[in-house]
């Protein structure tokens, strides 16, 4: 058969450009993750300022009650904003070009195909059934952060976990978030980005807001010569030869099948009225939105590239509430926000003057307590005192 054959060259170098950003943004974020954990909270954001997830979890309580979830910072809605923006355009393109834990499955994918050559498949009706599971996570973590006023996902996500690697609490506060790490690094091996497939909320987020997106790759019937290369490189195993416009919720928009098909123009990103982009220009639109959010949200001063001290948490709020204590944050400083003499803490948690400078969160393994304690106990000594 006679056709017009794509420019293999180019589908490669737009194939390695999009893992070189992807790699670039998650070495990124782990150098953030580890200088927040060695250099200092107050130099460095944490992740909980750096996932858009955050935002879906801590919206129902801040539009009910205008109070932020605990250890949530403002920058989290920025991305999530950026996130929506990018999904109304272009569908869940940040999972395919942006999400640095889908790019850590995806290494270990490559991995996994070096080293057994063909990806293993999923049955048909397990697969099919187990793609809801992350619908019911999505669901259970926003009912129960609004309900608890916690980041309830935290101590069992993956991405916090892995950065926390160089944390002292890591085996104390997120062995579970440890162990689903270990499994999904383990069975992306096997199964290509098994996370995203079967519980990532942000991925079941993103799948519902999936239809409202414009652009989304179409299969032209004409030219194709159903040599189901798409099916067999498609990352999320959709079977895109039996559509000619994938709307299934399970496409993150990583247009591999694009860039791996041997015929022509017959893979496009293409939206409803016929207009279409390139598979680069949909990928520089994507990181650019997220850059453009970004930068001018620094540039304003409303992303925290940060960690807030508690007197500047007060400040923002206008009045102390012991949720603003967080781990990252020292007795002393807490001490000389809330009044309270250093001494108390010294006898409450048995800790010496050398342990007033250092971060809760490093005082844990050694004493056995954590910020939950802290904020206890300073509730407990103010309303004591109020009274008296």
């Amino acid at each position: 058969m006679q056709y017009d054959k794509a420019d293999k060259k180019q589908q490669n170098s737009t194939r390695n450009i999009r893992l070189g950003i992807l790699v670039t943004i998650l070495l990124l974020m782990t150098s953030l993750g580890a200088m927040h954990q060695l250099i200092g909270a107050g130099s460095v954001p944490s992740v909980d300022a750096l996932c858009p997830f955050g935002g879906i979890e801590a919206f129902y309580t801040l539009v009910s009650s205008g109070v932020m979830l605990k250890r949530i910072a403002f920058s989290s809605f920025i991305l999530f904003i950026a996130t929506l923006i990018a999904a109304l355009l272009f569908k869940r393109a940040f999972c395919g070009q942006i999400c640095p834990l889908g790019t850590l499955q995806e290494l270990m994918g490559m991995l996994g195909s070096r080293i057994l050559k063909q990806k293993q498949q999923v049955p048909l009706s397990a697969d099919k059934g187990a793609r809801y599971i992350k619908y019911l996570v999505l669901l259970l973590v926003i009912v129960f952060s609004a309900i608890t006023g916690e980041l309830v996902l935290r101590p069992y996500d993956p991405w916090v976990a892995w950065q926390h690697l160089t944390s002292t609490d890591l085996l104390n506060s997120f062995a579970w978030g440890l162990g689903i790490l270990a499994a999904t690094l383990l069975g992306s091996v096997f199964v290509s980005r098994v996370f995203c497939r079967y519980l990532c909320p942000m991925g079941g987020f993103l799948a519902l807001v999936y239809p409202l997106g414009r652009f989304g790759i179409v299969r032209k019937e004409k030219t194709c010569i159903k040599c189901k290369i798409c099916n067999r490189e498609c990352p999320m195993g959709i079977d895109i030869m039996s559509v000619e416009r994938v709307k299934s919720p399970e496409c993150i928009g990583c247009n591999t099948c694009i860039n791996v098909c041997p015929v022509k123009d017959t893979m496009v990103i293409e939206e409803p009225g016929g207009k279409s982009v390139s598979s680069r220009t949909f990928m520089a639109a994507v990181l650019a939105i997220f850059l453009l959010t970004i930068g001018i949200t620094t540039a304003t001063g409303q992303f925290e590239w940060k960690s807030a001290s508690l007197q500047q948490e007060i400040s923002k709020s206008g009045n102390f509430d012991s949720s603003q204590i967080k781990g990252r944050m020292t007795i002393q400083e807490v001490a000389d926000a809330t009044g309270i003499p250093a001494e108390a803490f010294k006898a409450e948690f048995k800790i010496e003057d050398k342990d007033l400078t250092t971060p809760m969160k490093d005082l844990q393994p050694l004493y056995g307590f954590e910020a939950e304690e802290v904020r206890v106990f300073v509730d407990k000594y103010l309303s004591e005192h109020a009274e008296k």
